[in-house]
């Protein structure tokens, strides 16, 4: 299974790495205990060894005796604990446990060299059998006897299980543990990859330039290089819009002559020429215009601008410009309300705005600001102008088009400022005023 979260990722391998261990542990200790319960085994069925010897003798007759063994189970049928005496060419003397059974215990030609063996007793029954040969006598007279003691094979492995139960149980409780303990390492060990995260966020929408640190040393590396990057990024198309910005001013003078040029002709009755001479001038600023909108489209958008400076700014410069009557200006923006929209941006947006409203306006011009519940802020401009009727409300958006060619202008402006608006995913809404002229709305998501 293929998943793209390093969370996921690294607590599956932690639990494969844990449980891997984990196995191999339940191996490795089942096998250490097996062999040391199979020594300790061994340890007690040699000092009953000993005191297996210690109790033999021979009796007068010559047949071979032992007397009994101080351990109870040796008297108890299939007890699981079991002697015998064997002399090669004589009869066998065994405990009691073994009632009537045996097993075959090969002599072994060093004397008093113990033997550990696994055989199978006569009945099929595994068993650990620990014994020696011994020497009784000089001479002729010497007799070698094999000693041996047993006990099933079956204690050693039954031992085995429970502990193999009782400590896989306690692994099982480890596995859950060690998986949490994994699990929470991962979260912090993630903590600076959220926090770069986090600060990037804060990078694309304005609230910061950079990323600031401080950042683990495994991090700081990517947060240069990423800063380094912004930095080289925000120099190049900063140069790109001064060369745009440069072109547009330099083609302006030209422009403004060729209008100057066609108002002439028309006053010598050229209309049709001073007709073609303003399509090609309106051309001109719209492919202008476009390139400055793919410009800005692409400026890095790190600027959190307070929208109530711009705007007094904006509209002192335009109470200044001329008109027949007076008019009022309303303004009742939000000291604290931001924009992620650039300064430049801003002024020329609602300079534009503010213009259109002046020419229109019959007597006010309002601008204000409001934040909804689901946090999208925005800024309206209404006038008591004339109005834009529903059915030409896109009409006014498109470039070059003057609902009246009698008022000064190109028919750009609209068609400019809903350019910016969408190069910085803001909604360009326009809807009639309650004042009786246009209202334009420019609404963006807050953060």
């Amino acid at each position: 299974m293929k998943t793209s979260s390093l969370s996921v990722r690294l607590i599956l391998l932690a639990c494969l790495s844990i449980s891997l261990a984990l196995i191999a542990t339940t191996f490795v200790l089942n096998a250490l205990f097996h062999d040391f319960f199979e020594e300790r085994i061994f340890s007690e069925l040699d000092r009953e060894l000993i005191q297996l010897t210690a109790n033999l003798s021979i009796e007068q007759d010559g047949n071979l005796s032992v007397e009994p063994l101080a351990n109870p189970r040796f008297n108890a049928p299939f007890s699981g604990l079991y002697w015998q005496a064997v002399e090669p060419g004589k009869h066998a003397v065994t405990s009691r446990s073994l009632w009537g059974g045996g097993y075959d215990f090969p002599p072994n030609p060093i004397a008093g060299q113990r033997d550990r063996l696994e055989i199978d007793s006569k009945q099929g029954i595994p068993l650990l059998v620990i014994g020696w040969t011994i020497l009784i006598g000089e001479g002729d007279e010497q007799r070698a006897i094999t000693l041996s003691v047993a006990t099933p094979e079956s204690e050693v492995d039954e031992a085995t299980a429970r502990f193999r139960s009782a400590f896989i149980l306690w692994l099982a409780l480890m596995f859950v543990g060690l998986i949490i303990a994994s699990w929470v390492q991962v979260r912090l060990g993630l903590v600076p990859l959220e926090t770069l995260r986090k600060k990037v966020e804060q990078v694309r929408s304005g609230a910061e330039d950079k990323l600031e640190g401080p950042f683990p040393s495994e991090v700081q590396p990517l947060a240069t290089e990423v800063n380094e990057l912004l930095t080289l990024h925000e120099t190049s198309l900063a140069d790109a819009r001064e060369r745009a910005s440069d072109l547009a001013h330099g083609l302006k003078t030209p422009l403004t002559v060729m209008q100057t040029i066609a108002r002439d002709l028309r006053k010598i009755k050229q209309d049709e020429q001073a007709d073609e001479i303003d399509t090609q001038v309106a051309s001109m600023q719209h492919y202008i215009e476009r390139e400055l909108a793919r410009v800005r489209t692409q400026m890095p958008r790190n600027a959190m601008t307070p929208i109530a400076p711009v705007v007094d700014k904006m509209v002192s410069t335009i109470r200044r410009f001329p008109r027949e009557t007076p008019l009022e200006w309303h303004v009742d923006i939000s000291d604290d309300m931001n924009t992620p929209f650039d300064e430049h941006d801003l002024s020329e947006l609602l300079g534009n705005l503010l213009d259109n409203a002046r020419k229109w306006a019959n007597s006010q011009v309002q601008i204000h600001s409001s934040t909804d519940p689901d946090g999208r802020t925005s800024i309206t401009i209404e006038d008591d102008g004339p109005g834009v009727p529903d059915e030409m409300l896109t009409t006014v958006l498109a470039r070059g088009e003057r609902l009246d060619p009698s008022v000064q202008g190109t028919g750009l402006g609209l068609a400019i400022c809903a350019d910016i608006a969408e190069s910085y995913g803001a909604d360009f809404i326009l809807a009639k005023s309650p004042l009786g002229g246009l209202s334009v709305t420019i609404m963006w998501q807050q953060g």
